[in-house]
């Protein structure tokens, strides 16, 4: 006949072997229980000390009705939960529903989510044995190398471009098999899509000609740089970021952020890329007709360098589109995921991610899913190979 042991005796039982000092096992043996029972009162005990064995004991109906209808209460948030996590994985093949079942099986009963998932227990127990097939080694290892991609993009890459960085690696997959791995693993892009930008054109400065004329395509490095202004909110006000990106590349070849938005603020950044790319030809310089780019001093430095100026036509967005995505981006990617208490903390911030996310780690769809340096530095490799 099997031993009932009240309240009491477990609770004395559990203090005897956590402060005896003695062994489990030699506890069990002294009052002539199994090791594995005292090891379930121990369990429960560590769960909740404070009203532990809450079941022992002969109850009064009420109290019976009260533990029967709390049972029920777990039972039903535990299916519940079950369900919110499962859901996506119904109608999915066993083979699926199986792979969830055991990945949260520390959480949930495998017998509860079998149910649940509409499969059985038996089924599941059979899939575990089952040696494991080349495909699932081959889904597993693509899921891996997801995770890290997806971790290396600070958890910004959706799954085209992590699509095209596996193709690169010689993995041929599909984007729908890599969009449904990171909906299955919980990995979403964090970029928030919105942006908003501001030009003061309203001046008396001469204007140049549309010269670039939405001609996107440059056929070499420091052919044609792009240049725009955008802002950043801080908890100091405002702050200007002034950008010239090369249309070739992508790379953000000049930069420069400031509490104003002057023409200084715009010729730092252009004194920048020049200094840094040394341009042996002349370049296209193309901004939209915003009185900093307009105005004396900034043309003057534009003959200085030897460029050739280009200005969008007035309220045309487009004919800036390249810059303006660089200024969305850095916004959806770092302006809206961060506050910044201080203007120097965003200057902070905006340089990492220019100098060491966005030129050299990035992967663009326009050059061929390369980060910006990547694609200028072949252009030269190509050439001094060409070239001997």
């Amino acid at each position: 006949m099997t031993q009932k042991y009240d309240k009491e005796f477990k609770l004395h039982a559990v203090q005897l072997a956590l402060e005896s000092g003695k062994p489990a096992s030699q506890v069990a043996r002294e009052l002539g229980i199994s090791q594995k029972t005292l090891y379930g009162w121990m369990a429960k005990y560590k769960e909740d000390p404070s009203t532990p064995f809450v079941g022992s004991g002969n109850l009064k109906p009420e109290a019976k009705a009260l533990r029967d209808l709390e049972r029920e209460i777990r039972e039903l948030r535990e299916e519940n939960a079950i369900l919110k996590k499962a859901g996506a994985h119904l109608h999915k093949r066993p083979e699926i529903r199986y792979q969830f079942i055991h990945r949260h099986r520390s959480k949930f009963s495998v017998e509860k989510m079998c149910k649940i998932l509409g499969v059985s227990r038996s089924g599941y127990y059979a899939w575990l044995r089952r040696p494991e097939s080349e495909r699932s080694k081959r889904r597993k290892r693509i899921t891996k190398r997801v995770h890290q991609i997806f971790v290396k993009s600070r958890r910004l890459y959706g799954s085209p471009k992590i699509t095209q960085i596996l193709r690169h690696e010689g993995e041929r997959v599909a984007q729908k098999t890599v969009a449904n791995i990171m909906r299955e693993n919980g990995l979403r892009s964090r970029t928030v899509r919105k942006y908003k930008a501001t030009t003061y054109s309203n001046h008396d400065y001469p204007v140049q000609d549309n010269v670039l004329n939405q001609t996107f395509v440059a056929e070499r490095p420091n052919q044609v740089y792009m240049a725009d202004i955008t802002y950043i909110p801080t908890d100091e006000g405002w702050l200007y970021l002034a950008s010239l990106e090369d249309l070739y590349s992508r790379k953000i070849v000049g930069w420069r952020a400031d509490a104003r938005m002057t023409k200084e603020l715009c010729i730092g950044a252009l004194e920048q890329a020049c200094k840094r790319q040394r341009p042996t030809e002349p370049v296209l310089h193309h901004s939209d007709r915003g009185s900093q780019y307009a105005s004396h001093d900034y043309q003057e430095k534009l003959q200085e360098y030897g460029m050739v100026g280009s200005m969008s036509r007035k309220g045309n967005c487009f004919d800036n589109a390249c810059i303006e995505s660089f200024h969305s981006i850095i916004k959806r990617e770092l302006v809206y995921l961060e506050k910044f208490k201080t203007r120097e903390q965003a200057i902070r911030r905006i340089f990492e991610y220019i100098e060491v996310w966005y030129n050299r780690e990035r992967v663009h769809s326009s050059i061929g899913f390369l980060a910006p340096a990547k694609y200028e530095r072949r252009y030269f490799q190509v050439s001094r190979v060409k070239a001997s």
